[in-house]
């Protein structure tokens, strides 16, 4: 029945079948594009209304290409712990440690604290059920779409989408991701150096491949921004421009991310397979 296999033209037929793709399945993080953000925000982000249309353009360019797309939203109660109005004597962006005993639990008089968190104090923002809180209007947002909220536990903040500050507790984000088998993130939005920043760092220690699209985030402040830049760097995670994107996106989705090896070893698997085929 293998006769015909012993046909010269044989191995140009398995050369010729196309080597296998592996390709990265991405997801797209668009972090705390909300009012609240905004420059007519409660905690605005200079220029942060910039990066939302270089979103919707990654999005517009390669949405086919995101097996999922996460915006994580702040989620604040009126009272958080994280707002400098619930603390007397201190001033929107003046810092204060917070001490929370075993369990995580915030110590509010006397307790046996086993973990410091030093936590800047914000204006009152992203309070749940306001306008504040809602998405930015004009970015796109469709029904496939994944909201992660965050922040929402009153005694300690949350600047990942991963985990809160003391990672406590942690969001369904992860549990979204392995769900749909991502192995890659890129991720934008704000701010740079505080949510962006966090979120890498926490997506590179479970195992990401991350990339953070610069140009498509804004910071708080510069000297942060710098600090969180050069630690993005030295964790491993990749920064990127937009005008990249379509060299990064081919990389990731085609046979441009196999090694050029692999070509000549697929060639030789398959003369390989031949040569043994023609025996039968």
């Amino acid at each position: 029945m293998f006769t015909f296999l012993r046909n010269p033209s044989l191995l140009f037929i398995i050369v010729s079948l196309p080597v296998p793709v592996v390709t990265d399945n991405l997801a797209l993080l668009v972090i705390d594009v909300q009012n609240c953000f905004l420059p007519t925000g409660t905690l605005p982000v200079t220029e942060g209304d910039l990066v939302i249309p270089i979103i919707n353009e990654i999005r517009q360019n390669y949405d086919n290409l995101f097996s999922l797309v996460v915006f994580s939203q702040d989620w604040h109660c009126g009272n958080h712990v994280s707002f400098a109005s619930q603390h007397n004597g201190k001033n929107p962006y003046d810092t204060t440690v917070l001490h929370y005993n075993s369990t995580g639990n915030l110590c509010e008089s006397t307790c046996e604290a086993q973990y410091n968190i030093t936590q800047v104090l914000w204006p009152d923002h992203c309070i749940k059920n306001t306008a504040d809180a809602k998405f930015a209007s004009n970015i796109t947002r469709k029904s496939s779409d994944v909201v992660v909220q965050k922040g929402y536990h009153c005694k300690i903040d949350s600047y990942s989408a991963f985990f809160d500050n003391g990672e406590f507790s942690q969001t369904e984000l992860n549990t979204k991701l392995k769900e749909k088998n991502v192995d890659t993130v890129i991720i934008v939005g704000l701010a740079l150096d505080y949510c962006v920043y966090y979120t890498a760092k926490d997506a590179k220690k479970l195992g990401y491949k991350v990339f953070v699209v610069q140009d498509a985030a804004r910071a708080v402040a510069n000297a942060t921004s710098i600090d969180a830049l050069h630690d993005m760097k030295e964790r491993g995670v990749h920064i990127v421009q937009s005008s990249q994107m379509p060299d990064l996106m081919e990389k990731l989705t085609s046979s441009g991310n196999i090694p050029q090896c692999f070509h000549l070893i697929w060639y030789i698997a398959a003369f390989v397979i031949s040569r043994r085929l023609a025996f039968f």
